[in-house]
């Protein structure tokens, strides 16, 4: 009788040793299935030209910073707004610099105008609005920031 009860008892444990096995797959799960979409920092998309944005902020060039902005009503900016803006852009540097983006979505606004909201690192929230000229690039048009 006593071998019997550990036959049994040797049987359950395995056949629940192998059900875990089986079915542990789907308990343990390597990432999150997401699959991270690049960004190509161009202007050929409202999202790139504001990753080519912090890209010239991280690397402390205010003048290309500058070249990517366009007057919010659309038209390019003449010489003295470049160089009236150029303060702005150095505090949105002081801002931004260094710190990584972790999300971008970005809204349709019309079919020359987009809003791109950036969160860096994590925390600060910024939206930025984007411009497509007649030469099919895109521009930013002004920067917030979200609170």
């Amino acid at each position: 009788m006593k071998h019997y009860c550990s036959h049994i008892l040797f049987v359950a444990t395995a056949t629940v040793l192998a059900a875990a096995v089986l079915t542990g797959c789907a308990l343990f799960v390597v990432g999150d299935g997401k699959k991270e979409v690049r960004i190509e920092h161009s202007q050929r998309s409202p999202q790139g030209v504001v990753h080519l944005f912090k890209d010239a902020l991280d690397s402390g060039n205010v003048q290309a910073a500058t070249d990517l902005m366009v007057h919010p009503s659309g038209r390019r900016l003449l010489a003295v707004e470049r160089y009236e803006i150029r303060d702005d852009v150095e505090r949105w540097r002081r801002l931004m610099a260094d710190k990584p983006i972790t999300k971008t979505r970005s809204a349709t606004l019309s079919a020359t105008s987009n809003h791109v909201d950036v969160t860096l690192d994590y925390i600060r929230q910024f939206v930025f609005t984007t411009v497509r000229l007649e030469d099919s690039s895109w521009y930013v048009a002004s920067i917030n920031a979200r609170q």
